[in-house]
C-alpha cells in the first residue's frame, strides 16, 4: 500500500495545547480520524483568533481550504494533552499551505507526534466571490 508522504517545514512556529475530550474518541477507545479535522480546525481558530482577527476577515478576505492531508503515526486517548503546531510554506500570490504536528505532551510519551497535516488554502473576498491576494498581515505571522 503506498503511503502519503507529508514534508513538514522544519518551523512550525506557533502552537497551542488541547485535551483530548471523551467525545473525541471513537469506538477503539482512541482519537477519531473525523475530530483530528476538528482540532487542527480549533488550533487554527485559536491562531487566527490571538492575531486579532478570524479566518473570514483578514484585512478583508476570509480563507477557503482547498485540500487536506492526515498522516497519522500515533494514537491519542481521552484525557491526553497534546499539543497542535501551525507552520506555513509554499506561498503563492493568492494562497498557501498551512502545516500542523499533534504532539502528545504529556506522560511518558511526551513529544511523540500523534499526526502531520497540511491545508491547502486560499484568500477569497466573501462578498465578491472572489479569490484575492494573500494578506501582507498574514504572512508576517509566519
Amino acid at each position: 500500500m503506498a503511503r502519503v508522504q507529508l514534508q513538514l517545514p522544519e518551523k512550525l512556529s506557533w502552537s497551542t495545547s488541547l485535551r483530548i475530550r471523551i467525545y473525541d474518541t471513537n469506538f477503539a477507545a482512541h482519537l477519531a480520524h473525523d475530530r483530528v479535522v476538528s482540532l487542527l480546525h480549533e488550533a487554527r481558530a485559536r491562531l487566527f483568533r490571538e492575531k486579532g482577527t478570524n479566518e473570514l476577515d483578514v484585512e478583508g478576505s476570509g480563507i477557503i481550504l482547498t485540500d487536506l492531508v492526515v498522516v497519522y503515526k500515533a494514537e491519542a486517548f481521552f484525557g491526553d494533552e497534546i499539543r497542535v503546531e501551525i507552520g506555513a510554506d509554499d506561498f503563492s500570490s493568492k494562497g498557501c499551505d498551512l502545516y500542523y504536528r499533534m504532539v502528545h505532551t504529556d506522560g511518558p510519551i511526551s513529544g511523540k507526534v500523534i499526526c502531520e497535516a497540511k491545508t491547502g488554502l486560499v484568500f477569497m473576498d466573501y462578498s465578491t466571490r472572489k479569490v484575492t491576494e494573500v494578506p501582507q498581515s498574514f504572512k508576517s505571522w509566519f
